[in-house]
């Protein structure tokens, strides 16, 4: 019940027109089902006061009916838009709850696993229709349960006690089909999840080269294919249970409706009262069965439901990540790691230890070593992206954590090795707050301006094919030179590029770092790249090796010092080059 009252607040701040389109139409079900109850006693007894009422009755019934009929007919319509707008504010409650998230949580595994969970409970098992619906459909036949049962009991009590002792029953009945369906959910979820990988690795296209060209495909189809059939177990195994208590569940109340005519019969026979009563007790009990049975009907998906939307809760009450600094950075004049060790959560290895240097302004610094260093980590503890386990980091002699980290996000400027570009144009996704000419400036200075110039939209093209009629699809390297034009459009005092030309080649390269003096400058530089030419055109290398900096020096120093790493590095990539 907790998960319940928790998603139905979640979803009810979320968007509240939902929950008044369904109250108002559980409002009008319970209306039209207690009508219905009443309308062939409504007639009868019209009939036996008189004709000339009857057909005022009659006409009265038949308006009645059509404008019950008019308004639930119109209130599915609106359910049914109102819940896509439910489904949609909801999907994007959790990108919002995923980006409020230490970043942490979306490198761990079990976070990752958890939002996945939640994403398919909301996007395929219907989990909020089948939890809404199956909620108010619950609550109103309970209400219509409540109306019949004063008509009933005003005609025998013993009906009542008799209708009590087959609910009893069947709540029972219905709480081991619960228990089952609960232990069938959580089970299924983690197979689920995997049937889901292989199926959606199967049928995405972007893996159809390395299926042509290996033998993973079979490898991938026969998991595939266990997983099925394990799903398929799972669910004959939940159809033989749930049988076995819809037959008893059906049995119970087949009995109970039995002997309800039988009293009905018995006191028809025995004691002198009208035709429309007779008949109001009859459908009163008819219509009261056919509640039971939706109660029953709707509480096996709205048990379903709650396990569907159990991960949705628990992700949403992760922490979200906060920020308390206070201090505004306007500019970044220095940045400087003191004795900084760092170690991925879960893990127990150090990858920074007792690292300490400072960049000051406008300085051009590359960071080599080999790979597992601690290059990237650097870049992603500057970046906030994590906090040191010990030491500090500090931007101009104040430490992160007491800065305020909007300000701090808008004077870094990154490329990392996983940069994403987005299905937009090429020039939404360079920049919105730069001229097209400004921008067409910064692609000239990178080398992209001629290709972009040269596709049928220029720079309107997306660069999505499948999604849009002006989608194109680019190269790596020509993707790799729009996300650098994108870092070096942002007005950042520290710019970071990770790896920023392995996807281009060797001439493309040297025309970048050609024009990178002048399109860095005035800034903070940081680069990383295992070629080692991109060095020599900086201030300093800082030298990491196994999470410790051996040197941070110039490369002309460094060069001077040939058992250094930096010294073997250099030589052993040179000899490739050399005739």
């Amino acid at each position: 019940m907790r998960t319940l009252w928790k998603f139905i607040w979640f979803a009810y701040k979320s968007y509240r027109q939902y929950f008044h389109v369904i109250i108002l139409s559980s409002i009008i079900k319970l209306g039209t089902t207690l009508f219905s109850a009443i309308t062939l006693s409504l007639f009868l007894g019209s009939v036996e006061r008189g004709e000339g009422e009857s057909l005022k009755i009659l006409l009265l019934v038949l308006v009645v009916t059509a404008v019950l009929s008019y308004l639930n007919k119109r209130m599915e319509m609106k359910e049914r838009i109102h819940l896509e707008g439910m489904n949609e504010t909801i999907k994007l409650k959790i990108s919002e709850k995923i980006m409020s998230l230490p970043f942490s949580y979306l490198e761990d595994s079990t976070t990752m696993e958890l939002k996945k969970n939640a994403e398919m409970g909301v996007n395929n098992m219907g989990a909020i229709w089948d939890l809404c619906n199956s909620f108010f459909t619950i609550l109103t036949n309970i209400c219509t349960l409540l109306g019949l049962g004063l008509i009933i009991f005003s005609f025998d009590p013993m009906l009542i006690l008799l209708l009590i002792i087959g609910i009893i029953i069947n709540i029972v009945l219905i709480c081991c089909q619960m228990k089952a369906q609960i232990q069938f959910f959580q089970d299924l979820l983690p197979i689920n999840y995997k049937y889901g990988y292989y199926l959606n690795t199967i049928l995405d296209e972007k893996n159809g080269k390395d299926f042509r060209l290996y033998s993973n495909y079979e490898l991938l189809y026969d998991q595939f294919v266990f997983f099925a059939k394990e799903v398929e177990s799972y669910f004959k195994k939940l159809n033989i249970k749930q049988s076995f208590y819809s037959s008893l569940i059906s049995t119970v109340r087949y009995v109970q409706m039995g002997l309800l005519y039988s009293l009905v019969g018995i006191k028809a026979l025995t004691q002198e009262f009208t035709l429309s009563q007779f008949s109001l007790v009859v459908s009163s009990a008819i219509t009261f069965s056919e509640c039971i049975t939706k109660i029953i009907e709707a509480s096996g998906r709205f048990i379903r439901a709650v396990e569907y939307v159990s991960p949705l809760i628990e992700l949403l009450e992760i922490e979200s990540d906060k920020d308390e600094g206070t201090v505004i950075v306007d500019e970044i004049e220095s940045i400087t790691f003191d004795h900084v060790s760092f170690a991925y959560p879960h893990t127990n290895k150090k990858v920074l230890d007792d690292v300490s240097f400072t960049i000051h302004k406008n300085e051009k610094i590359s960071l080599v070593g080999v790979n597992g260093a601690g290059k990237t980590t650097i870049v992603k503890l500057i970046c906030r992206l994590y906090d040191p386990d010990e030491g500090q980091i500090l931007i101009n002699g104040i430490p992160l954590a007491q800065l305020n980290r909007q300000s701090t996000m808008k004077q870094i400027s990154t490329v990392f090795q996983d940069y994403k570009l987005f299905a937009m144009s090429v020039k939404e996704n360079i920049s919105l707050n730069h001229s097209l000419d400004e921008i067409k400036k910064i692609s000239k200075e990178v080398g992209i301006s001629d290709i972009i110039e040269g596709l049928p939209y220029q720079w309107d093209s997306v660069l999505v094919k499948a999604y849009n009629e002006r989608g194109v699809a680019l190269s790596g390297g020509q993707l790799q030179k729009i996300a650098i034009t994108r870092a070096l459009a942002k007005p950042a005092d520290l710019l970071i590029l990770d790896e920023p030309t392995s996807a281009l080649d060797p001439l493309a390269e040297a025309e970048v770092y050609r024009n990178f003096n002048e399109l860095s400058k005035n800034r903070t530089s940081l680069y990383i790249s295992h070629r080692m030419s991109s060095s020599v055109f900086c201030d300093k290398i800082l030298v990491l090796e196994n999470g410790k900096n051996v040197d941070f020096d110039s490369h002309e120093n460094l060069m001077k010092k040939t058992d250094s790493l930096y010294y073997q590095l250099f030589h052993t990539q040179a000899r490739n080059y050399t005739l």
